[in-house]
């Protein structure tokens, strides 16, 4: 049996040709053609510190676009608008309830946050890229405490089709503030590459916002970036 040998200048040469495949893939998965990408997501956000004494982890979801000029260098600037939800604690419905003399039943808090941040995006496969975000933003929060009370108004059934007039539980407001003010927030997350230059992403933020008593919360996301 033969055996073909390669010499070693042809061997030296596959080797950086292989190099140059993988940079070449990486090129064309992870360096956006276009310098602005868009994206959506959605997550889970929990409470920490003393804002968990006041308020329950909630939902939150939002979207943005991030800006790189030059499709070689790692960083980008980021732009993310978001919104998030929280229940009220015990707590706070406690404190509430001694401090006005009313019944409460519920409330919640609520977030409106735009921020803009510095992004730095490194591969750490061919398919998957790490990157780690830091900035500034400006956040609207408002917090609203509430009471159940029955209130009168028609109830209609679809399936007998009639209507009567009765009584409903409902919620009114009987407590409320709102205050805009100077956050800021980083976080680090995974890229994975889809096709056609999209990416699902996993990422994970320490947000504050200067209220009188820090708000801190810690949203979980996943989304796609397009």
């Amino acid at each position: 049996m033969k055996r073909h040998l390669l010499p070693l200048g042809a061997l030296a040469l596959l080797g950086l040709s292989g190099r140059a495949l993988a940079q070449s893939y990486y090129d064309q998965t992870f360096a956006p053609v276009e310098p602005v990408h868009w994206h959506l997501q959605i997550g889970y956000s929990p409470t920490v510190g003393s804002t968990s004494s006041y308020f329950q982890g909630g939902f939150t979801f939002g979207g943005g676009l991030s800006w790189k000029p030059d499709p070689q260098t790692p960083f980008a600037l980021r732009a993310d608008l978001e919104y998030s939800r929280f229940d009220a604690t015990r707590n706070l419905i406690a404190i509430n309830e001694l401090a006005d003399q009313t019944q409460i039943d519920g409330g919640y808090g609520e977030v409106i946050g735009l921020n803009v941040d510095g992004e730095f995006k490194r591969p750490i496969t061919p398919t998957v890229s790490g990157f780690a975000v830091a900035g500034v933003g400006i956040d609207h929060m408002h917090v609203a405490l509430t009471q159940t009370v029955a209130y009168g108004t028609y109830v209609c059934d679809p399936w007998f089709g009639y209507c009567n007039y009765g009584l409903v539980p409902g919620d009114i407001v009987v407590a409320s503030g709102s205050s805009t003010r100077f956050s800021w927030n980083a976080g680090v997350g995974l890229d994975f590459l889809l096709r056609n230059g999209q990416t699902f992403f996993v990422e994970a933020r320490y947000q504050r916002i200067n209220t009188t008593q820090p708000t801190v919360f810690v949203p979980i996301t996943v989304g796609l970036r397009f």
